[in-house]
């Protein structure tokens, strides 16, 4: 309530002048100065980023800020994405004012998370974190148990099989598991902890098509035990039954991070861009197919430098 407060009485405080201005400007009999008018009163800051991809239609990146000697974070504002600068290996820059902050050294730590809903008050699903290494200057690194914590040592591999009496469902059916012979076993390894917001999904994807085929086969945390869409699952693994045959298909296997307030409607959603697994379907497939999982996170986990300047 205290910080709703203080909001109030600013927004006040700062549109009052330009009311004022507005009034007087229609009775001057001087001509009209059509010069546009400085709107960065206050604190303005630069985010340059890396890897911050884009994101679905109902998602968003939301920057939020906590000040020394204070528990609670408090939003700063909507990150906005210039579709004109989305290329492989290029920062993203995102800049914004923070007329509501007193002073640069009031701010302690700063955060990234993605959000669908972005009147929220408090940050869901955290991606990055802001340590500040100098007056203004924060590093922007993944954020501990998040979406993006240490993905690069993870490695995997799925096998095709079913333990239906007729093995042709096979060509419809996998696991991330090894199969030895009847026992199976996790083949996820150095999977970790994604924590609060945050799932793995596992897709079959198919980009020869237009559009491209999406096929969702459940989200989980852990490499072993039933996922989310296990109805027709004949092991507890990742994975599971499907009803396009992936035999003489271009199709990959992708294993991906998801926001968890997407998971009721992910199967609609299609894949985030956030990629960690992927393995090329064979031409052929067969019961005990094995198709390794390359990880793909080399090309960069989401980082960033944030600048904070006062006027």
């Amino acid at each position: 309530m205290r910080i709703r407060t203080h909001l109030l009485l600013l927004t006040i405080a700062l549109a009052l002048p330009l009311a004022l201005s507005s009034c007087s400007s229609t009775t001057s009999s001087n001509p009209p100065n059509n010069t546009p008018k400085d709107t960065t009163h206050g604190i303005s800051y630069t985010l340059r980023s890396r890897d911050m991809r884009p994101l679905r239609s109902n998602e968003s990146y939301v920057l939020w800020l906590s000040l020394i000697g204070q528990n609670a974070v408090q939003k700063v504002e909507v990150l906005k994405i210039d579709p004109g600068k989305l290329h492989d290996g290029d920062s993203l820059t995102f800049t914004g004012v923070l007329p509501s902050l007193d002073s640069i050294p009031n701010i302690d730590q700063l955060l990234v998370s993605v959000e669908a809903d972005t009147s929220v008050t408090s940050p869901g699903s955290v991606i990055l974190f802001g340590n500040r290494v100098g007056t203004g200057e924060f590093e922007l690194t993944p954020f501990t148990q998040s979406a993006v914590a240490e993905l690069r040592p993870t490695s995997g591999s799925a096998v095709f099989t079913t333990l239906s009496g007729d093995t042709l469902q096979a060509k419809h059916e996998f696991y991330l598991m090894n199969l030895l012979g009847v026992v199976a076993s996790q083949s996820l390894e150095s999977l970790p902890n994604l924590g609060h917001g945050w799932m793995y999904a596992v897709w079959v994807t198919d980009s020869t098509f237009v559009p491209a085929h999406l096929f969702y086969y459940g989200a989980f945390l852990h490499p072993s035990g039933h996922d989310s869409d296990s109805t027709h699952d004949s092991y507890a693994y990742p994975g599971g039954f499907g009803p396009p045959s992936l035999d003489r298909t271009q199709s990959k296997i992708e294993v991906t991070i998801e926001p968890e307030f997407q998971l009721p409607s992910l199967r609609m959603r299609g894949p985030s861009t956030f990629i960690v697994l992927v393995g090329m379907v064979p031409k052929h497939v067969s019961m005990g197919t094995v198709v390794p999982l390359a990880n793909v996170t080399e090309r960069g986990l989401p980082s960033g430098h944030l600048s904070i300047e006062q006027h």
